[in-house]
């Protein structure tokens, strides 16, 4: 328990000062600019690094914090530029195995030997870590629920981005094809219908992982 405790301490001190930060700075463009910067700084394989801060700031006592984090995010849902993080694209990734790493060649019609990538919001993140086989290890059921619904209830945080969220996934699933599986895109649109329709926190966890019956890609 010590070691634990001594290991996340430099993670609680980070959310502490980007919390400081926030409630600083009433500028959302200044707010977002910082948050992208953040999500940079962690590197193409590092998202969910930045996703545990946003984790961290969801179980903030500062509900002046999250309000503007949330507003940030809010300018991001509506240009498009919310702070993102890199997976593998799920079809691309029958080429290769933990057991055989990829290497240039595998994949047919590109050169470069480089996994087609897409880049995902939080939730959206979260859904295909779950769903989909990708670069990392599947995302378990109760971690997948759990942080849904923290980043649900932050999002929550701002009446902007709570009703522009479920609006950005629902033009997702009409707009981009072949990034998601169907699973990925059950579970996504029932996080959508659920949060629009205004259900509780669990509710709205509950219907994504529950949209239908957990089965990993073969």
């Amino acid at each position: 328990m010590l070691l634990e405790s001594q290991l996340a301490q430099p993670w609680r001190e980070s959310a502490a000062r980007l919390c400081e930060f926030l409630e600083l700075t009433a500028d959302e463009e200044r707010c977002l600019a910082v948050l992208k910067l953040l999500c940079r700084r962690f590197g193409d394989h590092g998202y969910p690094g930045f996703l545990k801060l946003l984790l961290i700031l969801s179980d903030s006592g500062s509900v002046l914090g999250k309000q503007r984090l949330c507003e940030a995010i809010a300018l991001g849902l509506r240009r498009g530029d919310v702070p993102s993080g890199v997976l593998t694209s799920w079809g691309a990734t029958r080429f290769w195995t933990a057991q055989q790493p990829l290497h240039s060649g595998m994949l047919p019609g590109n050169s470069m030997g480089v996994a087609p990538r897409r880049q995902l919001d939080p939730l959206a993140y979260l859904t295909v870590w779950f769903c989909q086989r990708t670069h990392r290890p599947y995302l378990s059921e109760s971690a997948y629920r759990t942080c849904v619904a923290r980043l649900v209830d932050l999002f929550n945080s701002s009446r902007a981005a709570r009703q522009l969220y479920p609006l950005k996934i629902e033009a997702d699933l009409s707009g981009i094809e072949g990034a998601f599986t169907r699973q990925t895109r059950q579970r996504l649109g029932a996080l959508a219908d659920s949060w629009k329709r205004g259900l509780s926190i669990s509710e709205v966890a509950a219907a994504a992982s529950e949209a239908i019956a957990y089965s990993g890609e073969p």
